[in-house]
């Protein structure tokens, strides 16, 4: 049974709604090291592990990540992990240590009041995580959602010091130019080809 009957299945019992392309980006990645990942949609009740991840990120991802080096809110968190799946979509990678999920990156995309077709998208990705390839995992799966939910670009800034974001933001066809009102800030975007 694939993950879009799964889905279909368990809101029939529920009642729920099923969010179809959030279900469908759900799958196990193997790191090098054999590490099994599991890239899946952030869902409410990953409120502890979504702060543990943001609280765990050094000071300098987190300033590459939100531009700022400070702590998000709690208010932030709770956001972050209880989205509105008509406008945002949220993958986060996660891995079981001891039998316990630990979130080690997540990817997101959110579109503005009443834009539907564009979304603008950010990645983190935990210190001991960096350079191992999973940043290009994330961003595959996010991709995969954005263009489930009709999405037709996605939109994004980043520092121009966050060279590994840039790098990976070009592998993936992303067109990279200098922010207009700040040449240190990257402007990056990326036309979404329709599924099918």
């Amino acid at each position: 049974m694939d993950t879009t009957a799964i889905a279909l299945a368990r809101c029939e019992k529920t009642g729920a709604i099923a969010d179809v392309p959030a279900e469908a980006i759900r799958h196990l990645w193997k790191a090098k090291d054999g590490t099994g990942v599991l890239l899946r949609s952030i869902e409410p009740g990953d409120y502890d592990i979504e702060e543990a991840f943001v609280n765990g990120l050094s000071q300098s991802t987190r300033y590459k990540r939100l531009m700022s080096a400070r702590r998000p809110t709690s208010d932030e968190i709770h956001r972050w992990t209880h989205i509105d799946r008509r406008r945002e979509g949220a993958v986060i990678a996660v891995i079981v240590i001891e039998g316990v999920e630990r979130q080690v990156g997540v990817a997101r995309y959110a579109m503005e009041k009443g834009d539907h077709d564009a979304g603008e998208c950010a990645i983190a990705v935990s210190d001991a995580w960096q350079r191992r390839g999973l940043g290009a995992q994330l961003l595959t799966a996010l991709i995969e959602l954005a263009r489930r939910s009709g999405l037709k670009r996605l939109y994004g800034t980043t520092l121009a010091e966050n060279e590994a974001m840039v790098g990976l933001a070009l592998r993936f066809g992303f067109q990279v130019s200098y922010h207009a009102d700040a040449g240190y800030v990257w402007d990056l975007s990326l036309a979404l080809t329709p599924l099918g």
